[in-house]
């Protein structure tokens, strides 16, 4: 049962109610645009927001006040029952609101490209499993989507999944950074925690969109985060803001909208820092979030170790969470090696790019020079090349020396690598051809170096 405790000290008199400018935004309900809404004038006043959300808490009936309050303590709520009749009539009444939707260029866009993409059914129930099965939110939901992906990747991506292939250099730098990611962990109501810690280091907007899109859009693949949802922990801790992506208004407004345009359900979302300075911010995201997420928002302010404490009472085991206490992440090198295999996986099921801007750690990169030399799948197909060197000079028979050259070829791209050669400011992949004169310069070279003939 609901109880005064939901408040969590939001402050519901006339005075506050009546100084604030912030206007919810009358538009959400219809438009698709989502970066492009404009910035209240107080949105960075934490009185004005804090007024905003008590005034959509008051807003809310009992029954909602009561689903909200069990999706911030992690209290488990029953799933949505996926009959065949619910699935077959919901997936029919998502294409008539999609129809009727006034605003859904991008979307349009991406049906005469790919009709293919847009009507998978698997990828519009992730949309429905988000909404609860609402079609009138879910259809909002998947034509935002597309449009945000618009505003993101252009049109050529519209109807294709992101994989880190499609990143530039910069949005790499900034996923390997690890600061914002889905842990292999979950709150007592069975939701993934998802991460974002602030560091000394700053991106463009659109770069860190991008990585957060991209992250967004691989954890929904997981069928018990469409159907859970996902809680988010935002963790600022230091004395400045200055030299971080939260001195960056166009991002601390457009980041949490992201939200809006992606099949996943963000539950509840829990602020830490240690120091006013971060007040701004957080008003900021409080107010650009949607109003259901706006009220189901909680600022946990003090040390460190206190604050993740306080995340006990939510449902989450502060263990789970790796920073230690002085907010440094503890699992760099680990997490790297996640999103190393998850990019092998990605190659292995995608057809391969036609250029690359950054390489990946298996991939052999034809060229001269050190750099060249000390990369690690360099590395690999040289030793790739001396374990199979005694087999290469027994082949004595027209084509077997190709076919061991084309066994080290096939173990490369069994890891996910490519050769890859330099164009211009990307990479590109070579032909089997070139890649078998490569992997055939390395078995002369070790002859001569070994004095054999």
């Amino acid at each position: 049962m609901w109880d005064d405790s939901l408040w969590d000290g939001y402050s519901l008199t006339q005075e506050n109610d009546t100084d604030t400018d912030i206007k919810p935004d009358e538009d959400d309900s219809k438009s698709a645009e989502v970066f492009s809404r404009r910035v209240p004038p107080n949105a960075s006043d934490p009185k004005s927001a804090d007024s905003l959300i008590a005034s959509q808490m008051a807003k809310l009936s009992v029954a909602d006040r009561e689903k909200v309050y069990m999706d911030v303590h992690a209290i488990p709520d029953d799933c949505v029952v996926e009959t065949p009749e619910l699935i077959q009539k919901s997936l029919r009444v998502l294409q008539h609101e999609i129809d009727i939707l006034p605003d859904k260029k991008a979307y349009n866009i991406a049906e005469r490209l790919s009709p293919k993409y847009t009507q998978d059914r698997e990828f519009r129930l992730a949309f429905l499993r988000c909404e609860k099965f609402e079609c009138q939110k879910a259809a909002l939901r998947f034509v935002r989507h597309f449009q945000v992906k618009l505003d993101l990747f252009g049109q050529d991506m519209l109807t294709k999944d992101i994989t880190q292939d499609d990143l530039d250099v910069d949005d790499m730098e900034c996923l390997y950074l690890s600061n914002g990611r889905f842990l292999n962990a979950h709150d007592k109501a069975g939701r993934r925690i998802n991460m974002i810690v602030m560091v000394q280091k700053t991106y463009r907007t659109v770069t860190v969109l991008r990585k957060g899109f991209y992250t967004l859009m691989t954890a929904y693949r997981d069928l018990e985060i469409q159907r859970r949802g996902f809680v988010t922990i935002s963790i600022q801790f230091g004395d400045e803001i200055n030299g971080t992506s939260a001195d960056n208004a166009d991002l601390v407004w457009k980041l949490p909208k992201l939200n809006e345009a992606v099949p996943l359900c963000l539950s509840a979302t829990h602020l830490c820092y240690t120091k006013e300075a971060w007040d701004g911010m957080h008003a900021m995201i409080k107010t650009a979030f949607s109003k259901a997420n706006q009220v189901r928002c909680r600022v946990h302010c003090g040390p460190i170790l206190k604050c993740l404490e306080e995340l006990r009472r939510h449902g989450i085991d502060p263990s789970y969470i790796p920073v230690n206490h002085k907010g440094e992440i503890t699992d760099l090198a680990k997490d790297r090696k996640r999103i190393e295999q998850q990019r092998r996986q990605e190659r292995l099921k995608y057809p391969t790019h036609s250029t690359i801007a950054l390489p990946f750690c298996e991939d052999v990169l034809l060229g001269k020079g050190t750099p060249f030399q000390i990369h690690h799948g360099n590395k690999k197909l040289q030793q790739f090349v001396t374990d199979r060197f005694k087999k290469y000079e027994r082949a004595q028979k027209k084509g077997e020396k190709k076919a061991v050259a084309q066994e080290i070829m096939d173990v490369v791209r069994g890891n996910g690598g490519l050769f890859l050669k330099q164009d211009g400011n990307k990479w590109a992949p070579v032909t089997d051809d070139v890649a078998l004169m490569k992997v055939g310069a390395l078995f002369r070279y070790l002859r001569l170096k070994n004095g054999t003939k």
